[in-house]
């Protein structure tokens, strides 16, 4: 049940790679120790606060800051985002569910919710599959809608209620199965019965 099927693989290798590109971006601002710049409105007075030159221009008149960011900055989140990717990518190999939902949520919250969109998104997706798959037996939005229609119409109608198609078919294998034969070293012996 925890398993990744092909589906959530494919996404699953399709974030992991995405989260390798944003590593790699990182490690390329690193390099070129890109600067910040922060564009703010211009004070009632019409001048910039301090630190803040002025850009005009036909349309808008804005004040701009450029403030170099420290290299620390740049090293620990390329190497924050690097180690998140290759756990989504461990964890996608290994087909556990639970561990790609959780780092991709986890680098989702920690980019922020434009950058990590996507991330956030994936883990949430895998975290609802694997709540339908271990309610209705079905991982897919629509086989779980028609698995739900199905139960619901047997809880009206006062009938036992089946969790999906696929775990009947395993009952009824597994009722129509031989019992296997008594041992002689491992079954016990069955007392005498005694008369009355």
């Amino acid at each position: 049940m925890l398993g990744l099927d092909r589906l959530e693989r494919r996404v699953s290798f399709f974030g992991a790679g995405v989260a390798l590109l944003f590593a790699l971006g990182t490690a390329i601002e690193w390099a070129r120790n890109a600067s910040t710049i922060t564009k703010v409105n211009p004070l009632k007075t019409g001048k910039c606060p301090t630190g803040y030159h002025h850009l005009t221009s036909k349309a808008t008149s804005i004040c701009e800051e450029i403030t170099q960011t420290s290299q620390g900055g740049w090293e620990i989140r390329f190497f924050f985002i690097f180690l998140v990717a290759l756990c989504i990518l461990y964890f996608t190999v290994r087909r556990k569910r639970a561990g790609v939902a959780c780092f991709a949520v986890f680098l989702g919250l920690a980019l922020g919710f434009g950058t990590g969109f996507i991330f956030f998104l994936l883990g949430v997706w895998l975290i609802i599959r694997a709540y339908r798959l271990q309610k209705y037996g079905e991982a897919g939005f629509v086989s779980s809608n028609r698995v739900a229609k199905e139960m619901g119409q047997a809880k009206r109608e006062g009938r036992s209620v089946k969790a999906s198609s696929t775990s009947d078919s395993k009952d009824a294998t597994s009722k129509t199965a031989a019992a296997p034969a008594a041992s002689k070293r491992y079954t016990p012996k069955k007392p005498p019965r005694r008369r009355r």
